[in-house]
């Protein structure tokens, strides 16, 4: 066993730890253990309540600079009993009123009254979360007593119940004989969730691995079974202090959040919690376990290759922390880069053509399981996938582990604890979460550094056989001995019509049972709830901020000097050096290549050399860098009348002393890929790409909505479109198909063409074209570094000619053209919607006065009206409204929405339904705070120079910004509101999912193209 005891710095962190004297008694909590952690300048508090036995932990961060984040969280043990989904619904409701604070939806009303950087609330596999993240003491204090008291004093009514988990209600509700139909927000979340296919796959995974681990999200055709009796029943007996976990994160005063704690826990008496050790399926027997079901067709994949297949090990148990650690090792080896051995011989091979969602290890509750899966294979390597992994084993066993992949692991280990994020207490709460939450000691989790020199010590005197014999002793079995399970999921193109023939089936059943009388208390339910939906509420006793006395005028300044096209700022960064460099690339680029710029800038870090395959290069990046990457982004150029300032963008970060390598990395990718060579590896790459596209949609829907409708306003957009929207959705699934026909003389011309022109332009571009940001600690750094960007500068030409005057100018790209109506259907076999409104405000000045109102009353309308109108009357998940500052464009969306006609509905008809003289001045307060959420929020380090760098927006310029949004007048908001809310002017509507199309509407469907 790992012990505690460890020596320590002296000064700042020595005297930190004497604050907290262990058997000392504070506010009702028994300091038990403190234990030190000097590589992270913290020190780990473990406490009880006497009374209750509830346990606290908290990370004292007194002594690291820079690091005025803190953090809550509270938390419990949630065994789901059924796939009704409880745990889930449960979360939802608690935040929908309590006994202090008895309004509706306080969670929701505070994420406006608040000044906190993160507020959430999650459902795990068996544990349930609530955590937030703020830098104000004030704030911090009034959100532990709004999050206390709604997990421990939620009202938990019916009406609650209905709107947020499930109800039967009438389509029209204020129509008695319009159907009946499913609703609630939880029902259709997770309708949504199963729509993606991952997820989907996921799921059924978990079901035939760990079948007594229930859907704590819920089934949506369980949810439909869960009572309101059910949920009141599952707080109380989960919800308690003996049953809870609190945490706590950073400077301000524990004894405040001591005291705070004590205050709601001393109601209650200590209870003994006893709670079932859930186990997998028993995979160790062998015999052999195949669970066989089906799943959803990948349109960008041919018929023959819808399969996902995976096996999976149980490696032990979670409660060994440092065999978990040694898996993770393992599975990093075995599984991550193009050097690793499965991705050569399962990847590179084609056998599938990307890995399954589930492969590596997962620490899932009480087992350890390691998973090695692939989607986009055949029925036939399906059948051989078991044997095909047992000689990947046996082959790895059989040769040396090259110590520079170990070297590399610990090397990423190393600069990670360096490397300064700005929620780095959020990352800590997760990290000892889900093990903390089956009794697994903290302590244990958090003392990484003795974990790490405990695996050095075994790796030097054990060398490769500490990996060989964990192979030999989980996965290289006798022969017939099968201790894995092996699940597969066959790609049907009637699913979605088979879940929707299910819920039709489930929803006649419910309505079967319904008399006259009770559908007519079915009707006035709805009614009653409409009603309370729309009931103004007396909001003052939620506490809140206050913008004039707790935002400050003057915002955070982050200088810089700028020499030559260099852009330095100085700082502390724990001797790391951050890079970034653009290459300017507008008005070079045809037309018709600028859908191939995506997968140009992806394949600079996937193909390789002429001399190196990237799997080498892959090995030295993490050998010796933090990590580099590519993109092609264009932004809005603020000091250009908003010019579009479209890059090649590079980035890479490394310690001080190795930021060469950094430099070496991008000459290599950038300056010497070799597309002709690499040819293969390419094909893989497109393959990749078009295998995780349709999840993407399913998870990210009202994105893809929103660029497709601002596409026609903006000009920026329309570019986005063509290189991350349904435009390259299409695209890609056409460069697929070319890949699966094999077909050498078309994927030559209309594949590899286009890339080597793209870089044939790119890298003839002068030296002018490029700009670049670091972010170091030295002006000493800053120098050496300067040196290095010069030599990286020498593979452009200092003049260049190769300009065609024909080329299309970037900022004449040619807007998205309006179709018969303006309502477009994105078609995709969903069983949910998402929807988006865009129209432009046609204001394209950056520090416009008209700006900062906009973006104000998009904030107002968003939790005001919109929040009420589309999830809690309609059920959606999510819904909003935005403005874009650059390019002038208003946008409205929902998320994960079933009933997206009524909520354009809502977006168009907003100015008619809303009084602008409703806005009050509290909401105009609140509306601020929501937007210095963000601006004020603490920044990661390799961020501080990103708004000059990508923007041109200086710190000037920002506080000129801030000044005004702090000025903005109840005047300022009835202006705009005249001037440009109105739906009187060009709009378009945007609706992705299964919708049924109606004459002249405008289709997209790329799954049948």
């Amino acid at each position: 066993m790992l012990g505690f005891k460890r020596l320590y710095s002296q000064g700042s962190l020595s005297r930190l730890i004497q604050k907290y004297p262990i058997g000392a008694t504070v506010n009702g909590y028994k300091i038990q253990r403190v234990l030190p952690l000097p590589e992270f300048k913290l020190a780990c508090i473990d406490l009880s309540h006497e009374q209750t036995g509830a346990q606290h932990l908290h990370i004292d961060s007194s002594a690291r600079k820079d690091d005025d984040n803190n953090v809550f969280s509270v938390s419990f043990r949630t065994q789901p009993p059924n796939d009704t989904g409880v745990p889930h619904v449960l979360e939802h409701t608690t935040l929908c009123g309590s006994e202090k604070y008895p309004v509706h939806d306080p969670f929701f009303k505070m994420l406006n009254r608040s000044m906190a950087n993160f507020m959430n609330a999650m459902t795990g596999s068996d544990y349930t979360f609530y955590p937030f993240a703020t830098t104000n003491e004030k704030d911090y204090n009034n959100l532990m007593k709004i999050y206390l008291d709604a997990t421990f004093n939620p009202l938990l009514t019916n009406d609650d119940f209905i709107q947020e988990g499930w109800r039967l209600e009438n389509k029209d509700v204020n129509d008695i004989e319009s159907p009946l139909i499913f609703k609630g927000v939880v029902y259709n979340e997770m309708k949504g969730q199963l729509s993606n296919s991952d997820y989907y796959f996921y799921k059924q995974f978990q079901t035939a691995i760990y079948p007594s681990l229930n859907n704590s999200g819920g089934d949506p055709k369980c949810i439909t079974d869960l009572t309101h009796d059910d949920l009141v029943e599952f707080h109380d007996t989960n919800y308690h202090p003996s049953n809870s976990k609190t945490f706590s994160y950073g400077n301000f005063p524990l004894v405040n959040t001591l005291k705070t704690l004590n205050d709601e826990f001393v109601k209650y008496g200590r209870r003994n919690v006893i709670l079932k050790k859930l186990l997998p399926t028993d995979i160790t027997s062998g015999k052999p376990k195949h669970v066989k079901i089906n799943g959803y067709f990948d349109a960008m994949l041919p018929k023959q290759k819808q399969y996902k297949s995976s096996l999976t090990w149980n490696c032990g148990s979670t409660r060994d922390i440092y065999d978990s650690l040694l898996l993770k090792i393992l599975s990093s080896i075995l599984l991550d880069g193009q050097s690793s051995i499965f991705y050569k011989k399962l990847i590179e091979t084609g056998v599938g053509t990307d890995f399954s969602i589930n492969t590596g290890i997962e620490s899932q509750t009480e087992a350890n399981l390691f998973s090695v899966g692939l989607q986009g294979m055949s029925a036939e390597d399906v059948d051989k996938l078991p044997s095909l992994l047992n000689n990947i084993f046996k082959d790895f066993v059989s040769k040396p582990i090259d110590s520079a992949k170990i070297d590399a692991i610990l090397h990423q280990i190393e600069l990670n604890k360096k490397d300064h994020k700005s929620n780095f207490g959020m990352q800590l709460l997760y990290s000892v979460q889900p093990g903390w939450a089956i009794d697994i000691d903290p302590f244990k989790i958090l003392n990484f550094d003795e974990l790490i020199s405990k695996f050095k010590i075994d790796y030097k005197s054990q060398g490769n056989e500490l990996f060989y014999n964990l192979i030999k002793k989980i996965f290289l079995r006798e022969e017939g001995s099968n201790n894995y399970l092996q699940f597969t999921m066959t790609g049907k193109e009637n699913l979605a019509e088979l879940l929707e023939a299910e819920e039709s089936t489930r929803l006649a059943g419910k309505i079967q049972k319904l008399d006259n009388a009770d559908k007519n208390v079915i009707y006035e339910r709805g009614l009653n709830l409409k009603k309370k939906q729309e009931s103004q509420e007396n909001v003052s006793v939620l506490p809140g901020l206050n913008v004039l006395t707790d935002i400050p005028t003057k915002g955070k300044l982050y200088p810089i000097s700028i020499n030559d096209n260099k852009i330095i700022r100085i700082t502390d960064t724990n001797g790391i050096t951050y890079l970034r460099g653009k290459l300017q690339i507008n008005d070079v680029i045809p037309k018709e290549l600028y859908q191939f710029l995506p997968l140009f800038s992806d394949s600079l870090t996937q193909l390789g050399t002429a001399s190196q395959k990237y799997s080498e290069i892959e090995d030295e990046i993490k050998l010796y860098t933090g990590g580099i990457s590519t993109h092609i982004n264009g932004y809005s150029n603020v000091k250009a009348n908003n010019d579009i300032d479209l890059n090649l963008e590079v980035s890479g970060w490394a310690l001080n002393s190795r930021t060469d390598k950094v430099i070496d990395m991008w000459t290599k990718v950038i300056g010497q890929t070799d597309f002709i060579k690499n040819k293969d590896q390419l094909k893989i790459l497109i393959k990749m790409l078009a295998s995780s596209s349709i999840s993407s949609v399913s998870e990210s829907g009202h994105l893809f909505a929103m660029r497709h409708a601002n596409a026609y306003f903006s000009k920026l957009k329309s570019i986005n479109e063509t290189m991350s929207g349904i435009e390259q959705l299409s695209f890609i699934m056409k460069l697929s198909k070319i890949v699966e026909t094999g077909n050498e003389m078309a994927f030559d011309e209309e594949v590899l063409k286009p890339l080597l022109k793209l870089q044939e332009i790119i890298l003839n571009l002068p030296q002018e074209r490029l700009k670049f940001s670091m972010i170091t600690d030295s002006t000493e750094q800053s120098d050496s570094v300067s040196k290095c960007l010069n030599n990286f500068e020498s593979l452009w030409p200092k003049d260049s000619t190769l300009f065609e005057t024909t080329v299309l100018k970037t900022n004449n790209y040619p807007l998205l053209a309006p179709g018969k109506n303006n309502r477009t259907i994105l078609k995709f076999p969903f069983q949910t919607f998402y929807a988006a409104r865009s129209q432009s405000s046609g204001i394209k000045d950056y520090l416009n006065k008209d700006n900062s109102s906009l973006s104000l009353l998009s904030q107002i309308l968003s939790f005001k009206f919109l929040h009420h109108e589309v999830r809690e009357r309609f059920g959606a998940y999510g819904v909003g409204m935005t403005y874009d500052s650059f390019d002038g464009n208003i946008t409205y969306y929902s998320y994960r929405d079933p009933q997206p006609n009524n909520s354009l509905k809502v977006f168009n008809e907003l100015s008619e339904t809303v009084k602008i003289n409703e806005i009050t001045k509290q909401d105009i307060n609140d509306g601020k705070l929501k937007i210095f959420q963000s601006i004020d929020a603490p920044m990661n380090k390799q961020n501080e120079s990103i708004w000059n760098f990508n923007f041109n927006i200086t710190d000037q310029m920002r506080q000129e910004r801030r000044t005004q949004l702090l000025n903005v007048t109840m005047d300022d908001l009835h202006s705009v509101w005249n001037k440009y809310l109105p739906s009187k002017g060009n709009f378009q509507e945007i609706i992705v999912g299964d919708m049924p199309i109606e004459k002249d509407e405008n289709v997209i469907d790329i799954m049948n193209s």
